[in-house]
């Protein structure tokens, strides 16, 4: 079927001239509750997960090794993402494995970074695995990020091809962190301000040291005149980590 630009003209014209009903409330679990005319103003929050260097690590490997490893990358990292009952989204971008959540509270935003040290320590597991089965191994950096995004479906209308859609900092934070986390003696976990200002707190009152370790990176290094990019740290899972630690049986 031929592109009928006159119609796309129509269509185009249709859709510009249809307001939108924005609704200010969580991210319902059922898309069905979004239409072409409406969208949610809502918190999120996102974590990605990106392996580093891939183009350099896979460069002398077969094929089949290369697809052995991410496959079992990818699986057991959604296996993780998907244990939050809050979860909107989920999917994977190259070698990346990334997730939405709605974040209604800053419980919320507790409970991914819970995800991110768990991921954080089975990647860990996950070294040890590859290196007993004499496969390259693999390091991630791990972003997160929070905001109050415009939720919108967008797609075409009636094809089945639709998406939804999220405006904001969140997932671009979280994107962009994923590529820096792990890397330049930074830790294997990055977070945005607004995604670190929301959890400390509370961290805090769970155990005093996690002001110690999670560290700024400042703009210019570590200096304290400059202002906090963004935050970083390397924290696990205990009891995983212990089980791993102990031969993993």
């Amino acid at each position: 079927m031929s592109f009928d630009y006159k119609k796309s003209k129509e269509n185009i014209h249709d859709i510009l001239t249809n307001k939108t009903k924005v609704e200010k409330r969580s991210i319902p679990k059922n898309d069905a509750e979004f239409t072409y005319d409406n969208g949610i103003k809502s918190w999120i929050g996102a974590i990605f997960i990106d392996i580093v260097d891939s183009t350099s690590l896979f460069k002398n490997q077969n094929e089949d090794i290369i697809s052995r490893v991410i496959r079992s990358f990818s699986s057991e990292i959604i296996d993780i993402l998907k244990s939050d009952d809050n979860l909107r989204k989920l999917g994977l971008r190259g070698d990346s494995v990334y997730a939405v959540y709605s974040t209604e509270y800053k419980s919320d935003l507790l409970s991914i970074f819970r995800l991110a040290y768990k991921i954080n320590t089975f990647m860990k597991m996950f070294n040890v695995i590859l290196k007993n089965n004499q496969f390259p191994e693999v390091y991630a950096g791990i972003g997160l990020g929070a905001s109050e995004d415009l939720v919108i479906k967008a797609g075409k209308k009636q094809s089945g091809y639709y998406d939804l859609v999220f405006i904001g900092d969140a997932v671009v934070d979280a994107s962009n962190l994923s590529g820096e986390a792990n890397r330049n003696n930074l830790g294997s976990i990055a977070m945005s301000n607004v995604f670190y200002n929301n959890i400390i707190e509370d961290l805090k009152k769970e155990n005093p040291k996690y002001e110690s370790w999670i560290k700024p990176k400042r703009d210019n290094g570590y200096g304290y005149d400059s202002a906090i990019k963004f935050y970083h740290c390397d924290i696990i899972e205990t009891s995983f980590n212990n089980w791993i630690d102990g031969g993993m049986k």
